[in-house]
């Protein structure tokens, strides 16, 4: 029940992207784009291509993706009974599956599966980063008591958190558009080598990844897992970043502090005088799962040989749950967001528990550090 809510709102869209079906569309896709690229170089003709577009068309109309499950247990992987339903299909299969191994089908789906989420994600990223700077700009001079190690500490301004928050958000935001512009096409046969198609297989697959619009290099990167590493940790980095506001927004909302409050809080089925901040809770417990995965993509660069046993297998759900998780903790923090009540009064005479006068408070030098921070992202 609990993830089957986070599919709603601005994170459904994301949540489409990574879905079962979508990987499936997106093997499809790759088999349709070897078969272009193939007759791009000159290794098919434009007969043999249309046979195989052809073949991949009708599959993707009444593809079983249950059925597709089950019958990839026995090759340890979907891209096998794929590649053998299109050869069946095809009149002339000869550009189906062209001097691909599947491995190369699966890590370039999975590129084109992550690269798609991200179009949408970033986007809700960036009204979260639009929510903070609003916030920071909003409330640049109202004071409020930094708090350190659970304690009142000295006066500061709600904008200066605000604009941290910000500054965590665009850090983690700019490391994950990176790491999946970055994401590569693979294409290099059984070995590795494109011994299959001889002297054109590195024309194939630089005309490949043109067709894909994915990264050319590098080469072969069938046991070098850094590019999914490199996703996977920069989403468990912007999950942590929206898990730190949450957080805050948390030790804000208790009824001793009572300096922020949802727009739309959540009840408790007991205790009707309660007040949750439902939003950011739920933004926390989504959050909280993505180090675990990240770890388990970090074991993932122990993948021996020419084919990673179990380590590559290991990947594929990983990474969608991933890029899942941060989808739903960034829209659970939007949410927390949207309309988000700021109570200056309240911190106000929160700063008299430490002797301070919110009037005549000296916050430092905190306004020029919200400029600072916040032109970091107008450069």
């Amino acid at each position: 029940m609990y993830d089957q809510l986070a599919a709603g709102g601005p994170g459904e869209a994301v949540a489409a992207e990574l879905s079962d079906e979508a990987w499936v569309a997106a093997l499809l896709d790759v088999e349709d784009a070897i078969a272009r690229s193939a007759c791009t170089v000159g290794l098919v003709t434009e007969a043999q291509r249309d046979s195989a577009l052809r073949a991949v068309d009708r599959l993707r109309e009444d593809v079983d993706v249950p059925r597709l499950a089950r019958d990839s247990a026995a090759g340890a992987n979907p891209a096998i009974p794929l590649a053998r339903e299109l050869k069946r299909a095809a009149d002339d299969p000869a550009a189906v599956h062209l001097g691909a191994t599947s491995q190369d089908v699966i890590d370039s789906a999975l590129s084109l599966v992550l690269l798609r989420a991200w179009g949408q994600l970033a986007s809700l990223v960036a009204a979260v980063e639009d929510q903070l700077t609003g916030l920071a700009d909003a409330h640049r001079s109202t004071p409020v008591m930094a708090r350190t190690l659970g304690q009142q500490a000295e006066p500061t301004t709600f904008g200066l958190i605000a604009a941290g928050w910000w500054q965590g958000v665009a850090t983690a935001h700019a490391a994950l558009a990176d790491a999946v512009g970055a994401l590569p096409v693979q294409y290099a046969g059984a070995a590795g080598n494109l011994r299959a198609v001889g002297n054109e297989g590195i024309a194939l697959h630089d005309a490949l990844a043109t067709e894909l619009g994915l990264a050319d290099r590098p080469l072969v990167w069938h046991t070098d897992r850094q590019p999914f590493v490199a996703v996977a940790l920069a989403a468990a980095r912007l999950a942590g970043a929206m898990r730190k506001i949450a957080g805050d927004v948390v030790v804000h909302s208790a009824t001793e502090v009572g300096e922020l409050r949802e727009a739309t809080p959540g009840g408790s089925s007991s205790m009707p005088h309660k007040a949750n901040p439902a939003a950011a809770i739920a933004c926390d417990g989504y959050a909280r799962r993505t180090p675990a995965l990240a770890a388990t993509m970090l074991d993932s660069l122990d993948s021996r040989s020419q084919r990673g046993i179990g380590s590559w297998h290991a990947e594929w759900q990983t990474l969608r749950d991933l890029l899942s998780l941060t989808a739903s903790a960034t829209s659970r923090l939007h949410a927390s967001l949207d309309g988000i009540v700021v109570d200056a009064e309240a911190m106000a005479r929160n700063m008299t528990l430490s002797g301070h006068d919110a009037a005549t408070a000296d916050t430092g030098q905190a306004e020029a550090i919200i400029d600072a921070t916040l032109q970091q992202g107008e450069s």
